[in-house]
């Protein structure tokens, strides 16, 4: 997961009779670097991210690029990261934490500032015990399905845990129809149109979603380090999600003490009462410090920890079948002539055609020899499910 940290530094007034329109603008706003990294156990590419603070108003992060990235362990070796996307970074060959190293993180930008993080070790190891999905209500006193996590480390030594998932669904068009109406031909008076063979990729499709939430437990009160029933995910019947096929892939990661309660802060400071309250949590310390200047402030914790990830697939019907189900708004679009002449109101509808927001499809089938008087369309994605996902399942699918 990259997860998005916002600095906001402003103070909102509060109106005690009503609520009146305001543009919001950040005061005293301060360009931090970010640093998002967390190294784990698994043999592969590993990532480290780095940003920049934005102001509220603006879209999004700035990119911290150029800067020379290395995680060196207690023998002093040096792995290396070269920035493959502005603001990614990725090391240079695969490599995974071992237990009984300790590493450290050391950042250089291209501006001449350097950067250290604490030495920090590979926690205890833990799979997944199960993974499992259940018919349930939320808080809301929304019914749907939810996604439950089991886990139990004998040892004692695990404690604590950072969720993320990985979701994918499938996608059917509803209203997909075998051909598209093209121009063919034209004249000084009207438009000649024909039908063309629609692609049959554009029946089922996949979409695939990567979780953007902070969810962390620990069993530090407990009597033994075992977590039973933690949701990770819920949806609600009627989510587009769970409308036919879903399919779920949740990483666990053991990680320390500090990092838990890293994650714990900024889990609180992300909510969005907290975002809009008059009291500020403050500026979240990580464990990554300035070389250059020790007064600099620094956003972001190196971590490194142990992974367990499952997959599970689910059918709706299996569950929710008696349940309301997502459904598109296919509303049948039918272009008025209006008071236009042929050629005026064809050049029109062809406007409408290479716009790519609609599909053709008439209200009865028609031969494909049959003239094309009526113009009938719905909204793309009713009939062309590339709107929403990919045609191509992912590799690991299973129907």
């Amino acid at each position: 997961m990259r997860i998005k940290i916002v600095m906001i530094f402003c103070v909102l007034g509060l109106a005690s009779s009503c609520v009146d329109p305001f543009e919001i603008e950040t005061e005293n706003f301060e360009n931090i670097l970010v640093i998002n990294a967390t190294i784990t156990n698994e043999l592969k590419t590993q990532e480290v991210l780095l940003t920049r603070t934005f102001k509220f108003e603006d879209d999004g992060p700035q990119s911290e690029t150029g800067a020379t990235v290395k995680i060196i362990d207690d023998t002093n070796f040096e792995y290396v990261f070269q920035e493959s996307e502005p603001g990614i970074y990725l090391s240079t060959q695969e490599f995974a934490a071992r237990s009984g190293r300790t590493y450290r993180m050391s950042i250089q930008t291209a501006d001449g500032r350097s950067y250290i993080s604490d030495v920090v070790t590979l926690p205890q190891e833990t799979s997944i015990e199960n993974l499992y999905a259940q018919r349930v209500f939320n808080d809301d006193g929304v019914e749907g399905l939810g996604i439950f996590v089991d886990t139990f480390d004998p040892t004692g030594n695990s404690q604590y845990y950072r969720y993320e998932f990985e979701e994918t669904y499938r996608i059917a068009a509803p209203l997909w129809y075998q051909f598209d109406i093209v121009v063919t031909g034209r004249t000084e008076d009207f438009l000649i149109f024909g039908l063309v063979d629609r692609p049959e990729e554009g029946k089922v499709c996949y979409k695939t979603e990567v979780s953007n939430n902070i969810n962390i437990s620990n069993t530090t009160f407990l009597e033994e380090d075992r977590i039973t029933g933690l949701q990770v995910n819920f949806m609600p019947a009627e989510d587009i999600r769970i409308a036919d096929r879903y399919s779920i892939l949740v990483r666990q990661y053991v990680q320390s003490r500090d990092a838990n309660g890293f994650y714990e802060i900024l889990s609180s400071f992300s909510e969005s009462e907290s975002l809009f309250s008059q009291i500020q949590p403050g500026f979240i310390t990580g464990n990554i410090v300035s070389e250059t200047n020790p007064d600099e402030k620094v956003l972001g914790f190196f971590d490194v920890s142990s992974v367990s990830e499952q997959r599970i697939f689910v059918n709706r019907n299996d569950l929710l079948a008696d349940l309301p189900v997502f459904e598109l708004d296919c509303e049948l679009i039918i272009p008025d002539p209006g008071m236009d002449d042929l050629i005026t109101f064809h050049e029109r509808v062809e406007g409408f055609i290479n716009s790519n927001t609609v599909r053709y499809f008439p209200n009865e089938p028609i031969p494909i020899d049959a003239p094309l008087d009526v113009f009938a369309f719905v909204p793309r994605a009713c009939g062309d499910c590339t709107a929403i996902g990919k045609s191509m399942a992912p590799d690991f699918w299973v129907d």
